[in-house]
């Protein structure tokens, strides 16, 4: 990001001005006690009398005097300090160069010689100190000339050539220093400067982590990158595919308050600016006082200037970000637009995902919503099946009755046909009614103490041929508090669905206890489940077998019929491969449930008997 140059131009010369003030305040001190130290040793030497020697004392007090009044931390900073210190230099020097001609004085003047060199450090321009030293120099091989005896040249170049090789140094070492100082200030300030861009990204991050849709994030992201860059509005604009149009995002951000402006669009045909800056992908920055542009949002927001930037996720521009009219009413400025597009890089990347997770979430609202309407719609049709069925069913039974059944051998076989079909007709329907009642999660428990084998023997007496297909296996009496009719059930389903898959092979049911928990174990031997079925045998609908070689009848209904209902007991159903073949559906439930809630029943019934029927 551009670096603010005034700003820093400002910063560094408030810096060197500082430097400078410090230089001369320590200049000035060390000259106080150096002119202590001459009126000491004017007293011990005698010559207190001497005009060479007091004049200038005087002159170097006053000046010193002078030189002690202002602020330099401020002075410095005009052309008017420089040229006080210049004099100041001048003068004090000149007057050293007097006193030297006295030769009492001549050697410890030299010293002073090195506080106006130190004095020479503060001034603006390396090559002041150095033209100071030769006008010095001069000074002093004209006092020599007039006070003195005629000068030797050693006794004028050695001092001369140790002068301007000192202010030469002192000239090259405060030019270092102050280029130095300068570096300093420029990279404070470009430190400081991504300072502030990294608080401003941690804002904009924090702003969108804390929000969950866009209608909560927007508002307050548009009006705190709005508020950095001083503006008064803020908008963003989302690209709707579907009508080829910038839609607006409603609330936008105005003077730090929201507008509601729903089903606000900008046709992406009239190529105004902000199309302009979506269609080619690059940051704008336009004004409407010109009368020239397109700008209809802006005509219709009332603002002069205005800046955008597209919103982009990889190589996909998904909107447009907008502000406008700064607080001031100046025109933005091209660093206005960096912080802009900085700012906006990682709100499109919120914003995106934000966007795909609520059609995320209203896509499962809908499926939610599909679901309960199917489960509602096969409760309804289903009960309004049940009614006209179980008087079918009635009639055909009364009509079998001895005293009542024809005496036609097709007649009677056509009745046995029609109560066979009328009853996997209602078998279905508790079938359908039992998944609803499981999706809706509102099967009815009574737990009742049950001794398991013989309630296992009692169930299988309900299969047509089961009492000498299967074999039970239950090492030790077991007492489980569980739903007979669910329990019973389940049993039915899985023993059914082994005869069925199964035939001709032997089918097991053992039992075991770990702990507190029951499991049941029926076990048949025949082809198995193929692994790719194995994660979708408990689903509805699911069958063993292709559809179009399909030889078994079914819906698929009842080994999802089978987990539902051990899930509902606070158990499970697992499937696992039987030692030599086959399959072992294992299911797994507590000696003693927890409570649960029990929905009512309707009509005091559990909603399906324990008719055993094949697995429809």
């Amino acid at each position: 990001m551009t670096i603010p140059s005034m700003s820093t131009r400002r910063s560094t010369r408030a810096a060197m001005a500082a430097s400078r003030a410090r230089v001369v305040a320590l200049t000035l001190r060390a000259g106080w006690l150096m002119l202590a130290a001459f009126l000491f040793a004017i007293w011990r030497v005698g010559e207190v009398g001497n005009v060479r020697i007091w004049a200038p004392v005087a002159a170097i007090a006053a000046v010193l005097g002078v030189l002690s009044l202002p602020n330099w931390d401020v002075t410095l900073r005009r052309g008017s300090g420089d040229l006080l210190l210049l004099l100041g230099v001048i003068t004090i020097g000149s007057a050293m160069s007097i006193m030297a001609t006295v030769p009492a004085f001549a050697s410890f003047v030299l010293i002073g010689y090195f506080g106006v060199v130190a004095l020479m450090a503060a001034l603006a321009h390396w090559l002041v100190p150095l033209i100071t030293a030769l006008v010095l120099a001069a000074t002093n091989f004209l006092a020599q000339s007039a006070f003195g005896s005629t000068p030797n040249p050693e006794e004028i170049v050695v001092p001369t050539i140790t002068l301007i090789v000192v202010a030469i140094a002192t000239a090259a070492i405060t030019n270092e220093l102050r280029r130095e100082i300068r570096n300093g200030i420029r990279r404070q300030t470009e430190l400081e400067a991504r300072e502030r861009d990294l608080e401003r990204l941690y804002e904009v991050s924090r702003t969108l982590a804390a929000g969950d849709s866009l209608t909560r994030v927007l508002p307050e992201l548009v009006g705190k990158i709005a508020t950095y860059l001083e503006a008064e509005v803020g908008v963003v604009l989302l690209h709707n595919p579907e009508k080829s149009a910038l839609e607006v995002v409603s609330p936008i951000w105005a003077a730090g308050h929201t507008l509601d402006v729903t089903g606000y669009l900008l046709p992406l045909r009239r190529r105004g600016d902000i199309e302009q800056t979506f269609v080619s992908g690059q940051a704008r920055a336009f004004t409407q006082q010109d009368g020239k542009t397109t700008n209809h949002l802006l005509t219709e927001l009332g603002v002069d200037y205005a800046v955008a930037v597209p919103l982009k996720v990889e190589h996909r521009t998904m909107g447009v970000m907008m502000v406008a009219d700064r607080v001031d009413r100046t025109p933005f400025t091209d660093d206005d637009l960096d912080v802009l597009a900085s700012l906006s890089a990682p709100a499109a990347l919120v914003l995106a995902h934000l966007g795909r997770y609520e059609e995320a979430a209203e896509t499962g609202r809908r499926m939610e919503e599909l679901a309960q309407l199917k489960s509602d719609f096969v409760s309804v049709v289903s009960h309004e099946l049940r009614t006209p069925l179980t008087s079918i069913i009635g009639s055909l039974d009364t009509i079998a009755r001895p005293e009542l059944a024809p005496s036609n051998n097709s007649a009677l076989s056509l009745l046995d046909s029609a109560r066979n079909q009328a009853g996997r007709l209602r078998q279905l329907i508790e079938n359908l009614l039992m998944t609803s009642r499981i999706d809706n999660q509102a099967l009815p428990q009574h737990p009742t103490e049950i001794d398991l084998e013989p309630f296992i023997r009692s169930v299988l007496n309900e299969i047509p041929a089961a009492a000498r297909l299967v074999s039970v296996q239950v090492s030790d009496p077991v007492t489980i508090r569980v739903d007979p009719d669910h329990l019973g059930r389940v049993l039915i389903n899985l023993v059914q669905n082994a005869l069925k898959y199964a035939q001709g092979t032997p089918t097991e049911i053992t039992s075991s206890i770990a702990g507190e928990r029951l499991e049941i174990h029926v076990i048949d031997h025949g082809p198995g489940i193929s692994p790719d079925l194995r994660d979708k045998v408990f689903e509805p609908f699911t069958q063993l077998e292709p559809a179009a070689t399909r030889s078994r009848s079914g819906t698929g209904l009842g080994l999802a019929i089978v987990k539902g209902l051990a899930e509902s007991m606070g158990g499970s159903v697992r499937l696992e491969d039987t030692v030599d073949g086959g399959a072992t559906f294992i299911v797994d439930l507590p000696l003693r449930p927890r409570s649960v809630p029990r929905p009512p029943a309707e009509d005091g019934k559990t909603g399906y008997s324990r008719d055993p029927a094949a697995n429809e």
